[in-house]
């Protein structure tokens, strides 16, 4: 079975939800705390590949599969995206000579395919009276169209795409045994070409960048002029990469009747096209270029970014403006090709429906018992609660993506700890105020502040000045950062022994009050009941470290420093 265009290296993954917060068809998966490509539901934007922290979203590697090409074949051709001159900008010549070093017998250009089919459209337009016509350039948006909008299918326009068509006009040319390459800045075009059959690899500049990186044949190919491409130059085919860029080149065609034009870019502004297509085409006949690409496909993903979005529209600019002053002719001898084709090839998404009562259940498995409780904070990659519980019940998430519930665990393993502790433990933050403390602490300052403790478990927002006489300790804690260890204080008549150490400089500090009649808890209970906690408790607080930061990190450093504060005093 071939590996799809986009997958995930698994050791890489680290469950930060980023590509699922990204994907705006959200296809990816989430099973043992890693994230992986669900097919079914992927259009191979590529957007994941370029947004993953880690890398672990990866392109299907096409050069292995080149070289071997150039092996097995006699002759094999490039079909080099318009976007080239994007990409490689002044350098765009020494790319032809590069290429031919590698081995292609020919590099020709993918817009001869763009002329050909906005020829063909616009004499499809030309008898059309009315209706909404989607463009069929973009792999992306035809799969989107297909999966997600299945009832506008008959609006693609009945033709191939213009690498699809540039393939069968190469084949024409030069013979169907030939092996056909396509380059390009298209992810989704590795798909398409999977599909078609015409092209028999799909690359990007990327990975065509790093298998010239190292080529010891590559600077001697970039002095050597080595011919241009074949059969001819392009004329306006080389507008295709920019938003607009196939309607300019329709209408230099003349024949595209009464037909009103617009162009879209962008997954969110295609969609909102998607959405409300039935509202267009009642009185006349409106062709739609949609790109998935915001700025169209010289900002694909997989072009580099060595320049910015600016440079590559003007170099773009200016080769169409060169090829207007060179008036390169039309090929003479060119036979008509057929083009035409249909879109039923690709499955549409079978969206499940779960009843309200599976929602809710599942929702509840998060701790979401209420309304109140939805915060849709979108931590978990999904734009609502209600959606995570949907994903949950397909199989394409866990409860552990759920950062508030994680967070809400992870708390109550710590108060619990603490709880469990014999020893007194309070946490003190720099205004002076109790953060967190256990019911031991509270019997051993008294009967008032046991009783306070009953009516307000943990006595958070209670003011220290007010709990005994150490205060004072604790403030300078606080102002120097210095750290305590067993000092002898006296509270209630009772002989204690008082321990300061810092969670955070400056900001927290917890204090260990213990009897110094029972010396023996310091060691052998709360060592021990510590160290089984932060075990257990280490899985929780790594999982929603990375989204909370210092939130999440608080509750394992809090575990660490009454350890380390423990092993210390036994030092």
């Amino acid at each position: 079975m071939q590996l799809k265009p986009i997958y995930t290296e698994t050791n890489d993954c680290k469950d930060c939800y980023k590509c699922i917060r990204e994907c705006p068809s959200k296809a990816i998966k989430v099973s043992n705390n890693m994230a992986s490509v669900v097919h079914e539901l992927c259009i191979y934007c590529g957007h994941c590949v370029a947004i993953c922290p880690t890398g672990a979203k990866k392109v299907r590697d096409g050069i292995s599969r080149t070289k071997l090409l150039l092996k097995d074949k006699k002759a094999v051709y490039v079909s080099l995206a318009p976007s080239y001159a994007a990409e490689y900008g002044r350098d765009a010549k020494k790319i032809l000579n590069s290429l031919h070093a590698l081995g292609f017998a020919g590099v020709s250009e993918t817009a001869l395919g763009a002329q050909e089919v906005s020829k063909q459209i616009a004499q499809y337009l030309k008898a059309r009276q009315k209706g909404a016509f989607l463009s069929s350039a973009c792999p992306v948006v035809v799969e989107l169209v297909r999966k997600y909008y299945p009832q506008h299918t008959m609006a693609i326009t009945p033709y191939m795409s213009p690498m699809l068509t540039h393939a069968r006009m190469l084949r024409q040319w030069y013979g169907q045994d030939i092996g056909v390459v396509f380059i390009g800045p298209c992810i989704g075009k590795k798909s398409e070409a999977d599909d078609a059959k015409l092209v028999d690899v799909a690359i990007t500049f990327q990975e065509l960048n790093d298998w010239l990186t190292g080529e010891e044949k590559k600077n001697q190919a970039a002095q050597d002029e080595t011919g241009g491409f074949v059969p001819h130059e392009a004329d306006a085919g080389v507008l295709y990469p920019l938003d607009g860029g196939m309607v300019k080149t329709i209408k230099q065609e003349q024949s595209y009747g009464e037909s009103t034009f617009m162009s879209f870019t962008g997954q969110k502004m295609v969609r909102n096209v998607l959405d409300n297509l039935e509202d267009l085409g009642h009185d006349q006949a409106i062709f739609l270029e949609l790109m998935a690409c915001e700025g169209g496909c010289l900002n694909g993903p997989g072009m580099s970014a060595k320049s910015n979005i600016a440079a590559r529209y003007s170099h773009i600019q200016n080769c169409h403006s060169q090829r207007k002053q060179n008036n390169t002719p039309e090929l003479k001898d060119l036979q008509i090709v057929n083009i035409e084709r249909d879109f039923f090839n690709i499955p549409a998404v079978e969206k499940e429906i779960f009843r309200g009562e599976q929602v809710k259940e599942a929702l509840h498995s998060i701790g979401k018992n209420s309304v109140a409780d939805e915060l849709n904070c979108s931590g978990c990659g999904y734009d609502s609660c209600r959606d995570f519980a949907q994903a949950l019940l397909s199989g394409n998430a866990e409860s552990a993506m759920c950062i508030s519930y994680m967070r809400m665990v992870a708390h109550h393993k710590a108060t619990i700890l603490l709880q469990k502790i014999p020893s007194g433990v309070v946490i003190i933050d720099d205004d002076c105020k109790v953060v967190e403390m256990n019911r031991s602490f509270a019997r051993l300052m008294g009967n008032d502040t046991e009783l306070c403790f009953e009516a307000n478990p943990g006595m958070r927002g209670a003011d220290l000045n007010k709990l005994g006489t150490f205060a004072t300790l604790f403030k300078t804690a606080l102002l120097t950062g210095k750290e305590y260890y067993e000092l002898p204080i006296t509270e209630n008549n009772k002989n204690l022994q008082l321990s300061i150490f810092n969670i955070q400089k400056h900001k927290l500090v917890t204090g260990i009050i213990q009897s110094a009649q029972q010396p023996e808890f310091r060691k052998d209970i709360v060592e021990k009941r510590t160290r089984d906690v932060i075990k257990k408790n280490m899985e929780t607080v790594q999982k929603i470290a990375f989204l909370l930061g210092e939130n999440a990190s608080y509750t394992d450093s809090l575990l660490n420093s009454i350890l380390e504060a423990q092993n210390q005093e036994h030092a």
